[in-house]
């Protein structure tokens, strides 16, 4: 069962003039890590009229980019950090089936975002319902990417073959993708896969934009990543009788689908930025925390992959990647549900679901919310 999400807050009791001093201490230091995260004039709250949240207030704003300063001096764990990550080309001759198990060599040796943190605070969080890690590999015609999520109850809820549903509501894995690697939010994508192996994806102008109204449509919905997914439950999904592990999804996006990228595929040496999310009911665990600056469209907040070349290789002159895992930081802040097939998003393969595939659900109706932050949209 899901439980209630409870903030504890606490005040101070002192009488007299210390909290008058206190309370313009906190004032000064309020508007210091204000200032500190201005960062170039962007834009710190939503639009007017965007599905996008204002930030969070300037002493909490404060206190998220004062943890991620002094967490470490190491800027790999600093939990502020917008994460960084170098992802290796596949060598010749291998190669990735999309099947949902992650079992092959190359998944073995691809770079790992490591444990999703709290998108509020940059910190790894225990006590949220939905957990998760992702792997990256390349090739010149495909980017593939693979979900690793601990969920204690697996939710489905949606009609088989439904297109572009709103798949936040219940449980899904995110991508966000900015190609340009600026972090300004113009020309990026967006893509969702449930554990229904079901598809949602859409690309934006801008930040949150175009918007239909608040039941959408959300960006570009005809738009199409093309891609083949599959998916593994460990567990059942849409009953909550029996406590389920989590699921794994495993995706390949053809690099042909990013038509707003001023080059696809990339080349060694190119940098682009993402963000991946483990989500349940509108909320959920990140690779790079937003720290209360807007929802998950945020691309500022989105981290760095850098591609690199089989062996590490970005075709630099005198510049290498030294491994495929995690670089530093450069600045704070079990059961198979579809074959992998070419059919259209959220479709099922032609053979149908293998024994244990998950159905449409009985009960549609989303789950008390649980959430550390607030909606993604």
């Amino acid at each position: 069962m899901r439980r209630p999400f409870r903030q504890r807050r606490s005040f101070d009791s002192a009488h007299g003039a210390r909290p008058r001093a206190l309370a313009l201490v906190m004032l000064g230091a309020a508007l210091a890590a204000s200032c500190s995260r201005g960062g170039g004039g962007e834009q710190g709250a939503a639009p007017a009229g965007s599905a996008g949240r204002a930030p969070a207030s300037s002493a909490s704003a404060g206190a998220g980019a004062a943890a991620g300063r002094s967490a470490d001096a190491d800027p790999r764990v600093r939990p502020g950090a917008v994460k960084e990550l170098s992802v290796r080309k596949l060598a010749p001759g291998a190669a990735v089936t999309v099947d949902g198990r992650l079992d092959e060599p190359a998944w073995q040796a691809a770079a790992r975002t490591g444990p999703f943190v709290n998108v509020g605070t940059g910190r790894e969080d225990r006590s949220l319902p939905t957990q998760g890690e992702a792997r990256l590999l390349w090739d010149d015609a495909f980017l593939y990417v693979g979900f690793d999520v601990s969920d204690g109850t697996i939710t489905g809820g949606f009609p088989q073959g439904a297109s572009d549903p709103h798949l936040w509501e219940r449980d899904t894995v995110e991508v966000m993708i900015d190609p340009d690697g600026d972090g300004d939010n113009k020309d990026y994508y967006e893509i969702q896969i449930s554990p229904q192996n079901l598809v949602f994806d859409s690309q934006f102008d801008d930040y949150n934009a175009p918007r239909g109204g608040p039941n959408g449509p959300f960006g570009h919905q005809a738009w199409s990543a093309g891609l083949a997914s599959a998916v593994e439950l460990r567990g059942t999904i849409d009953d909550d009788s029996d406590e389920d592990r989590g699921y794994v999804v495993e995706a390949k996006i053809p690099w042909s689908s990013f038509a707003k990228a001023k080059a696809a595929p990339p080349s060694p040496g190119d940098v682009w930025r993402m963000n991946f999310y483990a989500m349940q009911n509108n909320g959920g665990a990140a690779w790079s925390p937003i720290l209360g600056e807007g929802n998950f469209h945020r691309a500022r907040r989105f981290g760095r992959v850098r591609f690199v070349g089989p062996g590490g290789e970005t075709g630099v002159a005198g510049a290498s990647a030294s491994d495929a895992g995690a670089a530093p930081a450069r600045d704070a802040g079990a059961a198979p549900v579809n074959a992998p097939s070419a059919a259209p998003p959220g479709a099922t393969s032609a053979a149908g679901p293998r024994p244990g595939a998950a159905v449409p659900s009985a009960s549609p109706g989303p789950k008390p919310v649980y959430r550390a932050d607030p909606p993604d949209r």
